[in-house]
């Protein structure tokens, strides 16, 4: 230790048998004390680094506590907005990376991660069942267990479920066929190069090789009620089919199911495509009105009225993927993580999660009682 409070030396280290000057002893002690200098000011950098990012991520967390769940914004139209169950496959972040699907509240509560790592795509819900796609297969899943059960080994490319049958495309020809869920059996309806699936009460409606094709659920009494359009994506409501229609530069068309009348809504264009399995994401019918993504303004929602023709936009977002559930717009925007709702009725706009969502499914068949969504006093 110093004597009368002086400063101690810096100990400096010598080879044995090594003598040097005063001057080289004063210039290697210079030295020495500038490296340390130098690293004393590299600690303090990181510190405050490490302490500026501690203090970011508390705030973000807050931030998200605060605005992902609508439960924290106040006003009437919080406690008047349906609530309901949403699953959703995120992706994870590796070079070859696997999907997830999780489940939360639509008013961003409860969130967990019912299958971790399972990569399951093209997710679907009935009344009991998630349904989803691995690995050429198509599974079924317990919505209380979240049991997997294998249901169909048939290089599954798309589907769609009913309360009796799931009907489906397999192979790389598209083969159109159906799975009966009580007894199992599979059976081929005859038709290939199948792109899209549509089904009402009644029929079942294929868009296959750029044309609307309607059957009975058992494959029979097949006919073509699309005439000469060359259709993309379709949807079906109260027995119209609208489709986009390829041949008039992907305007929107409709048909009635026995194909007697098919005419343009209006000079209004559609999403083209056909990846996903029908029209569903990009378009729907409400009221008479009839929302679209428009590809002629960056992707937009609009609305058009069928009635008096008037064309609004809805959602100035570029629109990815939605669907509709009573009068909300759940939805995803292009090249940003999480999803949206907006309801278009009330005008309210909330953050349902911020988390990298690849796709998304309502559960229509659990609507969660509203007067649960707390309002901050």
């Amino acid at each position: 230790m110093p004597k009368n409070g002086g400063v101690a030396l810096q100990r400096l280290q010598f080879d044995l048998g090594e003598q040097i000057s005063r001057k080289e002893y004063l210039k290697r002690k210079r030295k020495r004390s500038k490296i340390l200098r130098k690293r004393s000011k590299i600690t303090y950098m990181l510190l405050c680094i490490f302490m500026a990012l501690s203090i970011y991520i508390v705030i973000q967390l807050f931030i998200y506590k605060k605005y992902n769940s609508f439960k924290y914004v106040e006003g009437e139209n919080v406690a008047a907005q349906a609530v309901y169950d949403i699953f959703f496959v995120t992706e994870g972040y590796t070079y070859n990376p696997v999907y997830s699907v999780n489940k939360m509240e639509s008013s961003g509560d409860k969130e967990e991660n019912i299958l971790p790592s399972s990569n399951y795509r093209k997710i679907n819900v009935t009344e009991d069942s998630i349904y989803g796609i691995k690995d050429k297969s198509l599974w079924k899943i317990n919505k209380k267990s979240y049991e997997p059960v294998e249901l169909i080994k048939d290089n599954v490319k798309k589907y769609i479920p009913t309360s009796s049958y799931i009907f489906y495309t397999s192979t790389n020809d598209k083969n159109l066929k159906s799975y009966n869920i009580e007894t199992t059996e599979i059976k081929e309806f005859g038709l290939t190069g199948v792109e899209q699936l549509i089904v009402n009460d009644t029929y079942l409606f294929a868009v296959a090789n750029n044309s609307i094709y309607r059957l009975n659920y058992d494959g029979q009494d097949k006919k073509k009620i699309s005439k000469n359009a060359n259709v993309s994506y379709a949807i079906e409501k109260d027995n119209i089919i609208y489709f986009v229609n390829r041949d008039d530069s992907n305007k929107i068309y409709r048909v009635d199911c026995d194909g007697n009348e098919m005419y343009k809504v209006a000079d209004i264009k559609g999403v083209d495509g056909v990846s996903s399995v029908n029209g569903q994401k990009y378009m729907f019918v409400k009221d008479n009105n009839l929302y679209y993504i428009n590809p002629d303004d960056d992707s937009t929602l609009w609305r058009y009225n069928m009635e008096n023709g008037e064309n609004d936009k809805i959602i100035s977002s570029s629109v990815e993927i939605l669907q509709n559930v009573d009068d909300t717009i759940f939805y995803k925007i292009n090249k940003e993580m999480g999803v949206y709702l907006y309801n278009y009725k009330t005008n309210f706009l909330a953050m349902v999660t911020k988390r990298r969502v690849k796709e998304f499914v309502i559960d229509t068949y659990n609507l969660i009682d509203y007067k649960k969504v707390e309002i901050k006093e």
